[in-house]
This record gives C-alpha cells, structure tokens and sequence, in this order.
C-alpha cells in the first residue's frame, strides 16, 4: 500500500511561515536563532483504505519548548485544540504532527551539498521514537500516524538547480539563498505479534531497534510506503520568485527585503 499525503497551499504557506520564524527570529529571550518548531496538522482523512489524507490547516504549538536540536510540545495544548476542532466539524479532523530541522552553515554542515549526501532532511530516530503510542487516525480496524519535517539551511547565494522531487515523498524548493526540504511520512500502529520481517526492517529505518521495543501487546509505528502531494511544490509555484536573503549565524540572523538584496538577472 502507497499512502498518500496531500498539502493544501494554504498548509504549506503556515508551514513555511513557522520555518523561518523558528530559523530567523530569537525567541522568548534566547541567545540563539535556528531553533526547531513544532505544529500539528488538521484536514480530512479517506473512510476506506488505501490511505489518503488532505492537510487543510497547521496550527503551530506557540507553548513547545523550543531549542536549537530539539522540541518538545505541551500535551495540554494539543487536548484543547483537539476540541477546538470537533467544534467547527467536518474538514478538521486531527491528523498528525509537523517540525522542523533547522541547520546552519559551518556549524552543523558545511553546505547543502554535505545536508543531500547525508540525508539529512530524513526523520531522525527520535522522530520516530515520538510516534511510539501515538497514533491519530483509526481506518477500519487499523491505526495510523502522520508526520512532516521541513528541514530548512541558509546557504551563501540563490541556488535552484536541484529544486524539485526527490523522492515520492520529498521534495527540495528554494526562497532566496533559503532551501528547504519537505518530507512526508505515514506509519501504521502494529502490534508486536502481527509484524512481519519487513515490518521489522521499516521499522528499523530511521535507526531504533526493532528488539529494543518488542514488547508483547505494545504498538509499534511502522513507516509505510508514503506519496507526498502539493499542487504549489509540483507545479513550481515557488521558481524563480523575487525574495530577500538571510545572513545567519548561530547568535543572531539579518534578512534584507527582496526590494533591497534581489539582484538575480532575470528580475532586474
């Protein structure tokens, strides 16, 4: 089974907007910028499977402890939203969870070169260790989670030639001299009893031992094969667009409007 993940327009511009708020802009008096954001995902999910879901709206937790390589949500948000949401019905069904990777050149990397080669715009382990127990959609008698990562690096100068799918569910797009990289993933809660060897080998992708958490009963995330789709990233809504750029370093970030530092020959 391809399960598939569409994001609206409209979700993708909230997500984008969390980014480089998280990336450019300090926070509740901390001494550094690039910090990891988190946000959780509404919309609607098919009845029937195969699994598709349509991401409507992102709500970005403002109450998460947020840190340079790491973000941790408040439940008690999450509980008050999740009834916010049967309030206005119909459309905004919860459906999983989104963050970001902020990373900085010569500091964690040396180039967006160096993030492609080591992949790092995947889920980390302790991504997938958070949907341990954690599922958020029920679709007959099976349970499934839904995770995002935007991973997002400030490089010296605009470059886009490598913006475009990557993978069924990802894709690299690019703002100014900002890349950025969307993943999808969709996991199904199986119990322990019921996985196969090729569970236990999706299982063991992004780097948690399958034996480590065999426990019998338990409930174990297990990515499956996922198609990430957005009408704005396939159709290149985003190419060749006039935008500012972002000098950033570990303490403190300056971003020049694109009226003052777009000089790109095919807008001036």
């Amino acid at each position: 089974m391809t399960a598939i993940v569409k994001v609206s327009k409209s979700a993708l511009f909230e997500m984008v907007m969390a980014a480089f708020e998280a990336y450019g802009v300090k926070h509740d008096g901390k001494d550094i910028v690039a910090i990891e954001t988190h946000a959780h995902l509404w919309g609607k999910v098919n009845k029937t499977h195969p699994f598709k879901c349509s991401i409507e709206h992102v709500s970005v937790d403002t109450s998460a402890a947020q840190d340079r390589c790491s973000v941790a949500p408040e439940p008690l948000s999450l509980e008050i939203k999740k009834d916010i949401a049967s309030v206005f019905g119909e459309g905004y069904q919860h459906i999983g969870s989104f963050h970001t990777h902020p990373y900085l050149k010569k500091i964690e990397i040396k180039s967006s070169n160096e993030l492609r080669k080591r992949k790092f715009y995947n889920f980390t382990d302790g991504d997938h260790q958070c949907e341990l127990g954690n599922p958020t959609i029920e679709i007959g008698k099976k349970q499934y989670s839904v995770a995002l990562v935007m991973t997002i690096h400030a490089t010296d100068k605009s470059d886009d030639r490598k913006d475009g799918e990557i993978e069924s569910n990802l894709f690299e797009f690019s703002l100014g001299n900002i890349k950025l990289w969307l993943k999808a993933r969709v996991y199904e809660h199986k119990a322990v009893d019921d996985i196969s060897v090729e569970d236990e080998l999706a299982f063991n992708m992004y780097g948690l031992d399958f034996n480590k958490h065999f426990k019998v009963g338990e409930l174990l995330p297990i990515p499956v094969e996922t198609k990430l789709e957005c009408n704005f990233l396939t159709d290149f809504g985003f190419y060749l667009k006039e935008f500012g750029r972002l000098d950033i370093n570990s303490n403190d970030a300056d971003y020049r409007s694109k009226d003052i530092a777009e000089k790109r020959w095919f807008i001036r």
